[in-house]
């Protein structure tokens, strides 16, 4: 299946030389190839955080958490991925240095419902560190069962 052209809009964008100035130094770090492409990322990267305040919609992203591997937390965690079997789709930890863990986990459901997995996961150590990054799109179903 062929992918639908792009469809682009023009507009004019006024602003302080010197944010002008920091734009295009950031849009030449970032290796963008235009200020178009830069002002098309920064306004994504917003729109992203503006989806995730409706807490009903299903979006994709990971939850990276570390924590010290001498608080039984890994178990903790293990029961708390089985309590969200819907949301976490994959899982990767790696033992760090200095007796740290860090996982990574895809999830995909409500934001609410991520939102509420990275909170219980925090809980599971004074020393768990974590946040949530969301994508811009969703994953695909996996599969599904037949019919009977």
């Amino acid at each position: 299946m062929q992918k639908e052209k792009q469809k682009y809009k023009r507009f004019s964008v006024t602003m302080p030389a010197e944010l002008y100035a920091e734009l295009e130094q950031m849009a030449e770090d970032r290796g963008m190839d235009n200020r178009s492409m830069m002002i098309a990322d920064l306004v994504k990267r917003e729109l992203l955080k503006y989806q995730q305040q409706d807490r009903s919609r299903v979006m994709a992203g990971t939850l990276t958490i570390s924590y010290d591997a001498v608080d039984d937390c890994a178990g903790k965690l293990i029961a708390l991925r089985r309590d969200y079997l819907d949301e976490v789709i994959s899982t990767f930890q790696v033992m760090l240095e200095d007796g740290k863990n860090l996982e990574i986990w895809l999830v995909q459901g409500e934001v609410e419902n991520l939102y509420s997995l990275l909170s219980k996961a925090l809980k599971c150590s004074k020393s768990m560190m974590g946040q949530i990054t969301f994508a811009d799109a969703i994953l695909p179903p996996l599969r599904t069962n037949p019919q009977r």
